[in-house]
């Protein structure tokens, strides 16, 4: 017997931006646990990764087992994101969510929630609308409304609160460490957002600390916040450890304590690829509590979350055969397009003068073509003319922002990754106010 599909919209308008939401609003992890969501995991002894990035998973809700085959997520950042789910087991039959972020003339952004269920079974059909319109659509609103109080506020802080207690013994030693730190001339200011990080930050902010991204939530000193974290190692605060970063998707392939624990040859089920471990460019210093003062637990509430990988501006899933026209607001800087089981890529450039609109084919198991510029705000037309489903990703490559110089880089510049590389970049010429950079090995 087949159900009908209900329908399910909410707005909400919110003061921030879209810019300063999209972190917060795509990280679906974070968002379907602080909704109530159960942790998922992939289904066992089942092949996991499938086409085009699909997934095979699993949870337990109110004592259903349920099931289903995941899309990979769409998105065009930071204007909208959705994903789609196949059930094969459970009371329900599909699943659709999006989420669509408009910038609102007199300032802040309209956020709109829509969701689209498919129920397999009268239970379904019954109970599905009654818990998400009496108790999801209220867990909704404080999330969302929690999420752009804290992208408005100027300097961020700790996304959530833990509910995890210290005892007087373990505040007392993090009071030490601090004044510790003070006294070995780390930036006090630093110091102290550090410590309470530690103390105040969920486990899912913990679990990795990135230097970089710190530094750059608390408009402080990337250097400063680095020296920081590495002196905090020394006076036992936190633990550092290595991470091995797939060049693609980049995200952490393998973790340890020591370069030596890091197998150099690895394999990433994500995009399909097999690489070597290059230390210059894939491997980053993240940092963890010591497990004196906090024992994190991370559990996987969404595996395909937007938010995992930030270099990534665009995703479409294309069919066979099919285009597809986005509106793209994209920072200067270099970009490029690939499909995830094709060889080839487009190499793109932003400029404040560049092009309005471009086509791009998609042809063939080689389609690379020679490298276009763009406009920062363009039309970009995707064309797939092969004969099957093509997952598109447009992702950023380097980003120059004359505010990072370096002054101990003389003319240099230094890589915008998400990571520290440490790879120093340098103009292809002169005068040619920042448009082509590289390397000084070798091409980003």
């Amino acid at each position: 017997m087949s159900y009908r599909e209900v329908h399910f919209r909410w707005e909400y308008d919110l003061k921030s931006t879209p810019q300063q939401l999209w972190p917060f609003v795509s990280d679906t992890n974070r968002f379907n646990r602080d909704t109530g969501v159960p942790s998922v995991e992939p289904i066992p002894g089942k092949r996991q990764r499938l086409r085009n990035a699909r997934r095979r998973l699993q949870l337990s809700f109110y004592g259903f087992a349920v099931e289903w085959e995941e899309q990979p997520f769409e998105w065009v950042r930071p204007l909208r994101f959705g994903v789609t789910r196949t059930y094969s087991k459970g009371p329900v039959a599909e699943l659709r969510a999006l989420a669509e972020l408009t910038r609102l003339e007199r300032g802040g952004t309209r956020f709109g929630y829509e969701v689209w269920i498919r129920p397999k079974s009268l239970l379904g059909a019954i109970m599905i609308p009654l818990q998400i319109r009496f108790i999801s659509s209220r867990k909704f609103a404080r999330a969302f409304k929690k999420y752009d109080e804290l992208a408005s506020t100027p300097v961020l802080g700790p996304e959530t609160q833990t509910d995890v207690e210290l005892s007087p013994l373990v505040i007392s030693r993090l009071a030490s460490i601090k004044d510790k730190l003070i006294a070995e001339q780390s930036n006090p200011v630093v110091v102290d957002r550090l410590v309470q990080f530690v103390q105040q930050a969920d486990d899912f902010s913990v679990s990795r600390i990135r230097a970089y991204e710190l530094a750059d939530d608390w408009k402080e000193s990337r250097r400063e916040v680095l020296t920081t974290c590495l002196y905090a190692t020394r006076a036992g605060l936190l633990d550092l450890q290595w991470d091995l970063i797939c060049p693609l998707c980049r995200g952490p392939q393998e973790t340890g304590a020591s370069l030596r624990d890091i197998n150099p040859k690895v394999h990433c089920a994500t995009c399909r690829i097999d690489f070597n471990a290059n230390f210059d460019r894939f491997v980053e210093v993240t940092f963890k509590p010591n497990a004196l003062f906090r024992q994190v637990e991370i559990k996987q509430y969404c595996m395909g979350s937007p938010q995992n990988s930030p270099h990534i501006v665009a995703q479409q899933l294309l069919p066979a055969q099919s285009s597809r026209s986005l509106a793209l607001p994209l920072e200067p800087g270099r970009y490029r397009l690939r499909a995830l089981e094709l060889s080839g890529e487009q190499g793109i450039t932003v400029t404040e003068d560049g092009r309005p609109s471009a086509r791009i084919a998609v042809s063939g198991s080689d389609w690379s073509h020679a490298e276009i510029e763009l406009g920062t705000n363009s039309a970009l037309q995707l064309e797939n003319t092969t004969d099957a489903e093509q997952l598109l990703i447009l992702e950023r490559t380097a980003v120059y922002r004359p505010q990072e110089f370096d002054q101990t880089l003389s003319r240099d510049w230094r890589c915008d990754c998400l990571w520290p590389c440490h790879e120093p970049l340098r103009r292809t010429q002169e005068g040619d106010r920042g448009r082509r950079w590289r390397h000084r090995k070798n091409y980003w």
